[in-house]
């Protein structure tokens, strides 16, 4: 069931779909620079400098939205995004889905029903290497090598952490950012990942506020 949107006093569109992406490192509804969103040649219409995106012509039946930022402004790393058209809740057409949340809760909410978080997990975009991170983020940042070249679709994760893990790009480079450091310098370790190769550690010593860089090699 599609609903009209109005743009000032004019009738629009009918409005089919929505796709409700998120600032993973900002933990906010703006998206930074220039994002898209397309399924096949459909291009979703972004609403300013949010993360919300409307569709009104994609086919029904499993969609496959895939996420990409420009490369002037490569903020976000690219994303599928698996939905299906129509939306089970016709008066909120929109992934992900508020209607599965539980509305005495905030939607960020750990404690919210896992379907919902599921779906806001899968909206929720990580930042690259070339994200213009805010003064006074505590951040890891550093390469991944295997014989002494930068080794793409590494996975590089805090041991014991609970923050996102990052895959790197083709240059080996990864970018950790910490949302509870500790008050005072901790070392961790940052280990990597990479099917078929032994796994890759570094022990750093991260400060609330700093970056600190490390190379890993596998």
């Amino acid at each position: 069931m599609a609903f009209p949107i109005l743009k000032g006093e004019a009738l629009e569109d009918a409005l089919q779909f929505a796709l409700l992406l998120r600032d993973g490192f900002a933990d906010a509804d703006e998206l930074l620079g220039a994002v898209n969103v397309t399924s096949g040649k459909v291009v979703g219409r972004r609403k300013g400098s949010s993360g919300t995106f409307l569709f009104n012509s994609l086919r029904p039946g499993p969609q496959s939205l895939k996420v990409s930022s420009d490369p002037d402004t490569p903020y976000y790393v690219p994303a599928t995004i698996a939905v299906n058209v129509p939306m089970p809740a016709p008066l909120w057409p929109a992934f992900p889905d508020e209607t599965l949340a539980d509305p005495d809760l905030p939607l960020g909410d750990p404690g919210q029903p896992a379907a919902y978080k599921t779906q806001r997990q899968a909206a929720t975009l990580l930042p690259t290497s070339s994200y213009p991170f805010l003064a006074g983020a505590t951040l890891v940042r550093g390469t991944v090598l295997h014989g002494g070249v930068a080794l793409a679709s590494a996975t590089v994760q805090q041991t014991g952490g609970t923050d996102p893990p990052y895959t790197t790009g083709a240059d080996g480079q990864f970018v950790l950012f910490l949302s509870n450091p500790p008050g005072l310098p901790t070392p961790i370790k940052v280990t990597a990942t990479y099917p078929g190769l032994a796994i890759g550690n570094a022990n750093v010593t991260v400060t609330r506020g700093l970056t600190v860089s490390v190379t890993i090699t596998m």
